[in-house]
């Protein structure tokens, strides 16, 4: 009687420390292998804007090669597309978003923009983000606050791209007409 308790108790003792070794087992996560697609950004260049309120505020963007604008009536274009326009009317969205990504960096000027389609304020303060891609996601390349009113139209940003690397000092703000050269 005295062997049969003990080995009933060892055989309880090894069961207990397998199902406990199998689960830890399972807990345990392989090193993960250095994918180069996982870090690939979805664009070489995203450009956003972000803008509280009910407003409609169109985002605008031109890329060396590209024959008409990339925005709401264009929304694919050869370089460029417009990945989201956000209308001001979905309560649920907060803030407004609109993004562009860019398929490729050709070399030449870049233009980018925003239009006030329908601003219900007096004027929407609107946030721009341009981020340029590369081996390990995007990094910033301009950031800035621009305030905008009914049916006005404003340049984000124009630059040069050569070899697919900003040329120093390219970077301005000068105007140029996106929406209404449509």
């Amino acid at each position: 009687m005295t062997f049969t308790l003990i080995r009933d108790i060892l055989s309880n003792f090894l069961l207990g420390l397998t199902a406990l070794v199998v689960l830890v087992l399972a807990q345990i996560n392989p090193i993960a292998k250095n994918n180069p697609d996982s870090t690939k950004p979805p664009g070489d260049i995203m450009v956003c804007i972000t803008w509280q309120g009910e407003s409609d505020v169109d985002l605008w963007g031109g890329a060396p090669g590209q024959k008409k604008a990339t925005g709401y009536a264009n929304k694919n274009g050869e370089v460029l597309d417009l990945v989201r326009d956000d209308l001001g009317k979905d309560a649920n969205t907060r803030p407004r978003t609109e993004c562009q990504f860019a398929r490729g960096l050709p070399d030449g000027r870049w233009v980018f923009g925003i239009h006030g389609y329908h601003i219900v304020d007096p004027d929407v303060v609107v946030h721009a983000e341009i981020r340029l891609g590369g081996e390990l996601g995007f990094s910033l390349l301009l950031e800035r606050d621009l305030t905008i009113k009914q049916a006005q139209e404003r340049t984000i940003a124009q630059f040069r791209l050569a070899g697919g690397k900003l040329v120093p000092g390219s970077v301005n703000e000068v105007y140029v007409r996106l929406r209404s050269a449509q």
